[in-house]
């Protein structure tokens, strides 16, 4: 069974060509072309392809609209952008709204039937050049991705995290530190809250952990 797709470019020239290319593989069915977003949005609705190729730069309106407005109303319906914009925050925004591919204009025609056979089969394709692109900014987002910053606490609440860990009970910290069993409550509530502990167990794990209480 051939792939039935539709062309979405403000090209004429290019879309032909692109036809032209396409049509030549038995594999393949052009079912129409688009010059708009709108138009495109149409033409799904009307034809149902597999497949819709569709350039960034439409227009009307932005080529990721548009496959995020079919991708949400037909989800079977697989978007492969085809660009001569290789602008990172693009490919993302094109990635983020779904797209199964991303593949630059001026690359080799068999990219193009390549790409539609690997989007075919359920897997992602980007040109080399997105792709190395998206790996890098990937890799700088793990270098200068920052650990949760660990609360700060005071030299009291580290005291009162030293006495629980020696296993006192509410009312033997209050009468050491001269304060209310109430009070003492109220400041094991808000330090558990803030290290992030349930139980006085995980406070003395904690303790322990960060060096605040001796083993």
């Amino acid at each position: 069974m051939s792939v039935k797709l539709l062309l979405v470019d403000d090209h004429p020239m290019l879309l032909r060509g692109l036809r032209e290319v396409l049509t030549r593989q038995p594999k393949f069915t052009v079912l129409g072309e688009a010059l708009t977003g709108a138009m495109a949005l149409k033409l799904v609705q009307e034809l149902k392809p597999d497949l819709v190729v569709m350039d960034v730069h439409l227009p009307d309106v932005s080529g990721i609209s548009v496959a995020r407005q079919i991708l949400n109303t037909n989800p079977s319906i697989k978007v492969v952008v085809f660009s001569s914009d290789a602008d990172h925050s693009q490919v993302d925004d094109a990635l983020e709204a779904g797209v199964c591919g991303y593949i630059l204009k001026g690359g080799a025609v068999d990219e193009v039937l390549g790409a539609i056979d690997v989007v075919m089969a359920g897997k992602l394709y980007l040109s080399p050049a997105v792709g190395t692109g998206v790996l890098e900014d990937y890799r700088e987002s793990l270098r200068n991705k920052s650990e949760p910053a660990k609360p700060k606490l005071s030299e009291r609440e580290k005291h009162l995290l030293r006495l629980i860990s020696d296993g006192r009970l509410n009312k033997e910290i209050a009468t050491s530190l001269n304060l209310s069993s109430s009070s003492i409550e109220a400041c094991r509530a808000r330090l558990m809250k803030k290290v992030n502990c349930l139980s006085t167990a995980e406070l003395v794990r904690y303790a322990v952990r960060e060096g605040i209480a001796p083993l």
